[in-house]
């Protein structure tokens, strides 16, 4: 099995994939007096759309799976052709890097890891688009979290609920988050 950089690149696209990562958080969201909802969602969109466009390839997440990726691909004990003497002295040749190797390399670099922290990259440049635009972090309460969990996501009928959220000044002044 080959890997290399596009096996890194690969795994940043999923994580980028996975947005639920890149939420303002499960009792947060975003807000600006007044915006209407064309707006809101134009601007939502344009926001999502520049985080979605972050250059994540020199980030140290994205260092950290190259070389991840490098290390295992240079493991001679993985992969078809891979080749061991058996018979082979450590003068002879190196001592060959153990099985495990390749589990090991994996743990200490903690892909998970390194996927949220391009997902934490991402949200702050969501999070910059949406300040620029205008837009402040407020808090829900446990009232209106309730009843966002009833509004199935991607569903008119939530996005309509959050706007009214979000759109609504006395909302907005008594939820709002530093």
């Amino acid at each position: 099995m080959r890997l290399g950089w596009m096996t890194a690149a690969a795994i940043l696209a999923a994580g980028g994939a996975a947005a639920k990562m890149v939420t303002p958080g499960m009792d947060r969201s975003w807000g600006k007096p007044g915006v209407t909802l064309e707006a809101y969602r134009a601007d939502g969109l344009a926001c999502a759309r520049e985080a979605a466009a972050t250059d994540l390839s020199k980030t140290d997440p994205a260092r950290a799976l190259v070389i991840a990726s490098r290390l295992v691909e240079n493991d001679p004990t993985i992969g078809a052709g891979a080749m061991i003497d058996p018979m082979g002295s450590a003068q002879a040749g190196g001592d060959p890097v153990p099985s495990n190797a390749a589990a090991g390399i994996v743990q200490n670099i903690g892909p998970g890891r390194q996927i949220l922290k391009a997902g934490d990259i991402m949200k702050a440049r969501l999070e910059s688009c949406l300040v620029r635009l205008g837009y402040a972090k407020f808090r829900l309460t446990g009232a209106q979290r309730k009843r966002l969990r009833g509004l199935p996501e991607g569903s008119d009928a939530r996005r309509a609920y959050l706007h009214g959220l979000a759109s609504d000044p006395v909302v907005l002044a008594r939820q709002k988050l530093d």
